[in-house]
């Protein structure tokens, strides 16, 4: 059987959450698909896992190789890939059954370079978020896409609800340093080369959200730095989108760093509110709320500790339900 999706999932020490995972993969309504498992040296119970469901179905493949983190591997997997189209899922998440069906069929319907969905958020507690399943379908171009990619308002800047045309991939390289945001960072350079995309707002990915992740103050400087890169990389009909989009996270970080002690994040607070000083003049391409926010920054810091820590709070609980 000649694949017409390849699915490719990185997996690292999630043995908690992989038997679901695959579970979810291998009931998929499209059965002409190869599921390419990259073990990213695991030291848990993962390997076995895989061992026992590649051992009952042989679409799938397992890959092993050292621990070089979530972005390697999944390029490790598209070298190894023979599907017409490149799907990825991590491999704490599951995926509706008609996931990569609905995908595929709208990709080769309307003869796109990818095919995406929106996605659902899944908390520890039981409840769930749809982002935000209208139902709606549109058509991007290859502009339209990549605006809506940086508005991030609609469209989820996962790799993980999308399929792409496998020629996307030709001569695709990514830097290792691009590991924090690096989805973004991807989808930015796959939109680029994409003619067109078809977007289908129904939630078939369903993204386990883990209450011990937390972002570090190095990570959402990291975060930041990508997309300023992500300036220098639009080409003009966007420059303006990816630049708000880069002063926007801007102010959003030192939303994050204000709340949080220590000295990295002290450090990384007055780093981030020296560059918004020198973007003083341009706040008016950010929201009502934003500007608030950025001269609380800079005039009051003390004051916009105080009120971020409520804020974030009470966002938090209103987001969450």
């Amino acid at each position: 059987m000649v694949p017409l999706v390849s699915i490719i999932i990185p997996i690292y020490n999630t043995e908690q959450y992989l038997t679901a995972c695959l579970e979810s993969v291998c009931a998929q309504t499209l059965r002409e698909i190869e599921i390419i498992c990259v073990d990213d040296g695991s030291t848990d119970g993962s390997p076995a896992i895989l061992h026992s469901f590649s051992s009952r179905d042989d679409r799938i493949r397992v890959i092993t190789q050292k621990n070089e983190g979530r972005l390697l591997a999944r390029l490790k997997g598209i070298k190894a890939a023979s599907g017409a189209w490149i799907g990825f899922m991590d491999s704490d998440d599951t995926a509706s059954p008609d996931l990569f069906e609905k995908l595929y069929q709208n990709g080769e319907k309307n003869r796109t370079d990818i095919s995406h969905c929106g996605l659902m958020f899944c908390y520890p507690d039981g409840h769930d978020v749809p982002h935000y399943g209208t139902g709606i379908i549109k058509l991007q171009d290859q502009d339209a896409g990549l605006l809506d990619l940086l508005d991030g308002g609609q469209i989820e800047p996962s790799m993980c609800c999308k399929l792409y045309r496998k020629e996307l991939f030709d001569g695709f390289h990514v830097d290792k340093k691009i590991e924090k945001n690096e989805d973004l960072y991807c989808n930015f350079i796959l939109f680029s080369r994409a003619a067109s995309s078809v977007y289908e707002d129904f939630c078939g990915y369903y993204y386990r959200q883990r209450h011990e992740t937390h972002q570090s103050a190095e990570t959402l400087l990291d975060i930041l730095s990508v997309r300023q890169e992500l300036i220098g990389l639009s080409p003009s009909s966007i420059s303006g989108a990816a630049y708000r989009l880069w002063l926007s996270t801007l102010v959003n970080t030192l939303n994050q760093l204000s709340v949080r002690s220590g000295k990295d994040a002290s450090e990384s607070y007055n780093i981030c509110r020296r560059r918004l000083e020198q973007e003083a003049d341009n706040l008016s391409s950010l929201s009502k709320k934003q500007q608030i926010a950025a001269k609380l920054h800079l005039k009051f810091p003390a004051l916009a500790r105080l009120v971020y820590s409520v804020y974030g709070k009470y966002a938090q609980y209103r987001y969450e339900h």
